[in-house]
């Protein structure tokens, strides 16, 4: 069953207050774990992401949030932006990326989880300067981070640890044929499923990162078999680990 209906997407359109609508599957998830699922869309994707719901004070979050394949790649470094590899000046990135969301703008329904599409990325340390450029620093940037770095994702495959469930989450254009865009958005889903049942599974293997040394020589471990015998004949010892 797929979540909302064609109806109250309809009835989501007649708002004219989104530009976009979730649509949305429910799967078992005790087939694959949120690290599984990853490794088979890094596989299928150069971009993809990994996001927790934990807060800073909890050690576990309801929500393990995927996605792969952005709808935009967005940079910038020192008011050279990027956007899908196109390069220009930007003084206001902020201004720029709220000018961006804008055109995907979507409601939030109760029955999804909070995020059902987005940006996911990062802000440096540094971008505090184009909002307070008096306090520019001089500092050796020797880690290369961008100032600004994140992706527009329109489909996210979320784990509910709680309901032990899979949702798979893409969103469709109101600007569209909705009964179109619909079954676009239905095929879409089944082929992220299929992607996360049929997806290969690779897992790293162990890399030994020094030479293996015994912790006794044999000499050493030969005197100690001896002894231990000796503690067994005598009935001081009856075990020994």
């Amino acid at each position: 069953m797929y979540y909302p209906t064609l109806n109250e997407i309809e009835k989501i359109k007649e708002n004219k207050e989104y530009t976009l609508a979730p649509v949305s599957m429910e799967i078992l998830s005790d087939f694959i774990t949120p690290i599984e699922a990853i490794r088979i869309l890094k596989k299928a994707s150069t971009n993809a992401y990994m996001l927790e719901s934990a807060k800073a004070n909890e050690n576990w979050g309801r929500y393990t949030f995927l996605g792969f394949d952005p709808e935009h790649s967005i940079s910038c470094i020192d008011k050279q932006m990027n956007v899908d590899g196109e390069e220009f000046t930007c003084f206001d990135p902020t201004g720029y990326l709220r000018d961006l969301l804008k055109k995907y703008k979507s409601p939030r329904l109760a029955s999804l989880p909070p995020f059902t599409g987005g940006l996911v990325g990062y802000f440096s340390f540094d971008y505090i300067n184009y909002k307070e450029p008096s306090i520019k620093r001089d500092v050796d940037d020797s880690e290369g981070f961008k100032d600004i770095d994140v992706m527009l994702f329109k489909d996210v495959i979320v784990f509910d640890h709680v309901k032990q469930k899979i949702i798979l989450i893409t969103n469709i254009s109101l600007d569209e044929d909705t009964t179109i865009a619909y079954e676009e958005a239905v095929k879409k889903l089944e082929k992220i499923k299929s992607l996360l049942f049929a997806g290969e599974k690779s897992y790293e293997t162990g890399k030994l990162l020094s030479e293996v040394k015994p912790l006794f020589s044999q000499n050493e471990f030969s005197e100690m078999i001896t002894k231990a015998k000796h503690h067994i004949k005598e009935g001081d010892i009856f075990q020994i680990v």
